[in-house]
């Protein structure tokens, strides 16, 4: 069973999204904690969302001892100065899981892994991880570090390397089991976004189309929301956990379906085919490897 957390990267700025306000993003983490999430997703770029965080446990009275935050930070020259940061914004001395945030050049890459292992020896993070990271690369990285964690996008448009990934000595963290709200069934290639979503590729696969009708039509049968479709997919893929961003509290009294083992197969194969129609080893098409 995947564990879960709230990841707060819609409460910070960016251009994927509108951010929440203050007030929402901490009222949604503190119903969230009521409702039993103890482990919270950030990030050095997620800004105010470090600061949301804080003061919604400092509001509801919630000791650090008693929830925990997975952190990630881009790679060298600036990583210990971002780290101190998201520690002094979080209010914490240490991160359960510090993560490096994308993989770059690598020079400054293994030179990264290098300060991570060094904050984890020193006590600053529990545990150590990577995010974002081709399987290629992560297989190489789990090899030479103590790497424990790898977070990914995993979703109905984009499963690239999952089934891979699986027989890897890591424990998966995913993200983004909605597809970035794609899958909400409100956006099409001629009705994309506003925001930078609309760049995501698996928008304009001729599959898209038939991936929405199929959920569509197993949430009448099942008497759920599309969304609700593909987050069970995520979680009956099983990865160690789930990183869900949630944009108000009603969003997170999501259902959970028990999906049949054809309807399983069903989805996957699509999801199959619409992510191989991303040439990139990331659904983002970032090319990482100019940084």
């Amino acid at each position: 069973m995947p564990l879960l957390a709230l990841g707060l990267w819609n409460m910070g700025a960016c251009d994927f999204h509108t951010p929440l306000s203050p007030r929402e993003g901490k009222d949604i983490i503190k119903k969230a904690y009521t409702k039993g999430i103890r482990a919270f997703d950030t990030a050095f770029s997620y800004s105010g969302a470090d600061s949301m965080l804080y003061s919604a446990m400092r509001e509801k009275g919630v000791s650090r001892d008693k929830y925990e935050i997975w952190s990630k930070v881009m790679p060298l020259p600036t990583l210990r100065k971002k780290v101190d940061a998201s520690r002094r914004r979080l209010g914490s001395d240490y991160f359960d899981i510090l993560m490096l945030h994308w993989p770059t050049k690598e020079e400054s890459l293994f030179s990264s892994l290098i300060t991570l292992e060094s904050l984890k020896n020193e006590g600053i993070t529990k545990e150590i991880g990577v995010s974002n990271f081709p399987l290629s690369l992560l297989s190489e990285v789990i090899r030479d570090f103590p790497i424990s964690f790898h977070e990914r996008p995993l979703s109905l448009i984009w499963n690239k390397e999952w089934e891979e990934e699986k027989k890897l000595p890591i424990n998966t963290i995913a993200y983004s089991p909605g597809g970035f709200g794609l899958l909400s069934g409100k956006y099409s290639s001629t009705n994309p976004p506003k925001d930078e979503r609309k760049t995501i590729k698996a928008l304009y696969s001729p599959l898209f189309p038939s991936l929405l009708e199929e959920i569509k039509t197993l949430g009448h049968k099942y008497n759920v929301s599309p969304y609700s479709i593909a987050y069970s997919w995520v979680y009956v893929s099983n990865p160690w956990a789930i990183v869900r961003g949630v944009g108000n509290e009603k969003d997170l009294d999501i259902v959970t379906i028990q999906l049949e083992e054809d309807e399983i197969k069903k989805l996957t194969s699509i999801a199959k085919e619409i992510s191989l129609f991303n040439s990139s080893d990331n659904i983002f098409s970032h090319n990482w490897m100019l940084q």
